[in-house]
C-alpha cells in the first residue's frame, strides 16, 4: 500500500513540474512577442519621419545624398532609405574596379610576381687627342661623310660613357626576359634613353632555346660576346668593325625578330652550337638617325643568319666559329641592293689570356649592275693578366670600298691600339690607352685616353 502512495506523489510532482515548465515558455513567448511588436512600432515611426524629412528637403531643393539616419534597434536593420544617389557627369561602368584589377591597373601580380633583377654599369672617360679617341669614332668626323656630320677637331675632354642598366627577370623554369636600358651623350651633349636590348627567351633545354625582340645579331664574336657595359671588356671601345649602327657602324650589329640556337646534339666534347635568326635588318636609309627598325621596316624582304661554332670541352675557353648574314637593301637610288656578310673567328679568352682574332667580309651587289663592292675588315687583340695589371694590344683594319651605296662609312681606317686595364677591385677597373688611326681619307690621327668603369 505505501508503495503506491508513493508512486502517486511522485507522479503529481511531475505533472506540476511540466505544468510549470509550460506556464513559463508561455511567458517567455508572450514577452518576445511584446518586444517584437514594440519594434514594429519604432521602425514604422522611423519611417514616418524618414518618410517627412524627405518631403521637407525635397520642399527646399536641398541634397539628401549625404543624410544617413542610425538604425533606432540594433538587433534590427531597418530597410535603407530609398534617397536618389546624385548622378555623375560621366556614369562609370558598375564593374569597373572588376576590370581594372583584370587589366592589371592596380599593378598587382598574382602570388608576387617574378623577381626583377638590376645591374648597371658607368664608365667615365677622359680624352685628349683627335678622332682616334674609340668613344667618337667615327660619328663626327668626315670619315662617315654620309652622315652630313662636321669634322671632328683635335679636342681635350672628360666624356660620360654609357649608363647602362641590365635588367633580368625570370618569369617561368623555361621563361626568362632581359633589357638593357642605356642613357649615353651624343655629339649633341645631351643625354637621350635607348632600349639596346630586349628579349623574351623560351629555354628547352642545352639543345633548343628560342628568343624574340631586339638582339645583338650573331656575327662574328665580338658583337654576342660583348654588349653596352664597357666594364667586361678589356679595352676602351669596340673595334671599328662593330661600332653600332648610330654611331656610324657599318654592320648590321643589332636585328629586330627572332633567333633560335642550341647545343647540336651527339656531337660530344666537340661543343657544337647552332644559331638561326630572322628580323628586320637595317634600315636602307643611310642618313637616318636610328638605323634599327625598331617598329617600322621599309620593306617587307626580312634579314636572316645562321651561325655556328665549337665550344670544345678539352680546350676551355677556345671557341671557333663564323656566320653567315643576308639581306635585300632598298636605297632610295636603286631597286635593290643584296648584302652578303661572311664572317670567321678564333679566340682563346681565359682567367690569364685573352687571344681575339676576326675577319668580316661585307658585300654589295646593286641589282641591275655589274659592280660588285667587297669590304674586308679584321681585328687581332691579345692581352695577359699579371695579377691586378692586364696590359693589352690591339690591330684592326676597316676597308670600306669608295663608292659603295649600302655603307655608311667609306675609306680605309687602320692602325694600333695599346693600353693597360687595372682592376683595383672586382668591380672597378681604370684603363690607360693610346691609339693611333691611319686613313686614306683623313690625316693619320692619336689619341689617348683614360677610362674608370665599374658595374654596380
Amino acid at each position: 500500500m505505501n508503495r503506491w502512495v508513493l508512486s502517486y506523489f511522485i507522479a503529481i510532482a511531475a505533472f506540476s513540474a511540466t505544468l510549470g515548465a509550460q506556464q513559463s515558455d508561455q511567458q517567455t513567448i508572450a514577452q518576445l512577442l511584446q518586444r517584437l511588436a514594440d519594434n514594429e512600432k519604432r521602425l514604422a515611426e522611423s519611417e514616418r519621419r524618414i518618410e517627412a524629412l524627405e518631403k521637407r528637403l525635397a520642399a527646399t531643393g536641398t541634397a539628401t545624398a549625404a543624410v544617413a539616419i542610425p538604425p533606432p534597434v540594433a538587433d534590427i536593420q531597418p530597410k535603407p532609405p530609398a534617397i536618389p544617389a546624385p548622378v555623375p557627369e560621366t556614369p562609370i561602368p558598375a564593374d569597373t574596379t572588376t576590370n581594372n584589377a583584370a587589366m592589371g591597373h592596380n599593378m598587382e601580380i598574382p602570388h608576387g610576381g617574378p623577381t626583377l633583377n638590376i645591374r648597371g654599369f658607368f664608365d667615365f672617360n677622359f680624352g685628349t687627342g683627335s678622332i682616334a679617341n674609340p668613344l667618337i669614332f667615327p660619328v663626327a668626323s668626315n670619315g662617315c661623310e654620309t652622315c652630313g656630320n662636321p669634322v671632328t677637331p683635335p679636342h681635350t675632354a672628360f666624356q660620360a660613357g654609357e649608363f647602362d642598366l641590365f635588367i633580368t627577370s625570370k618569369l617561368s623554369d623555361h621563361l626568362t626576359f632581359l633589357t638593357e636600358a642605356v642613357f649615353s651623350a651624343g655629339t649633341n651633349n645631351e643625354f637621350t634613353p635607348e632600349l639596346e636590348r630586349y628579349q623574351l627567351t623560351y629555354r628547352f633545354n642545352d639543345y633548343f632555346s628560342a628568343s624574340a625582340g631586339r638582339f645583338h645579331t650573331s656575327i662574328g664574336y665580338y658583337n654576342t660576346a660583348y654588349h653596352h657595359g664597357n666594364w667586361f671588356s678589356t679595352a676602351q671601345g669596340r673595334p671599328i668593325m662593330y661600332l653600332f649602327e648610330d654611331s656610324g657602324g657599318i654592320l648590321p650589329v643589332h636585328m629586330v625578330g627572332a633567333t633560335i640556337g642550341g647545343r647540336v646534339p651527339k656531337t660530344g666534347s666537340l661543343g657544337l652550337h647552332w644559331v638561326a635568326e630572322m628580323g628586320n635588318g637595317r634600315t636602307s636609309d643611310l642618313k637616318a638617325v636610328e638605323p634599327s627598325q625598331n617598329l617600322y621596316s621599309d620593306r617587307n624582304y626580312k634579314a636572316f643568319n645562321f651561325a655556328a661554332y665549337i665550344r670544345p670541352d678539352w680546350l676551355p675557353g677556345f671557341q671557333l666559329g663564323g656566320s653567315y648574314y643576308h639581306d635585300k637593301l632598298a636605297p632610295a637610288s636603286l631597286p635593290r641592293v643584296n648584302q652578303d656578310i661572311e664572317s670567321g673567328y678564333a679566340v682563346y679568352n681565359t682567367a690569364k689570356w685573352e687571344f681575339l682574332n676576326e675577319a668580316v667580309l661585307l658585300t654589295n651587289r646593286p641589282a641591275g649592275t655589274n659592280q660588285i663592292y667587297r669590304n674586308p675588315m679584321a681585328y687581332t687583340q691579345v692581352s695577359r693578366a699579371f695579377g691586378i695589371y692586364r696590359p693589352y694590344f690591339r690591330y684592326q683594319y676597316v676597308n670600306a670600298r669608295p663608292g659603295d651605296p649600302a655603307n655608311v662609312l667609306h675609306g680605309l681606317y687602320y692602325g694600333p691600339s695599346a693600353g693597360i686595364r687595372i682592376d683595383y677591385s672586382a668591380y672597378v677597373a681604370f684603363k690607360l690607352q693610346y691609339n693611333r688611326l691611319n686613313s686614306t681619307r683623313i690625316p693619320a690621327a692619336n689619341g689617348l685616353n683614360a677610362q674608370l668603369a665599374f658595374t654596380f
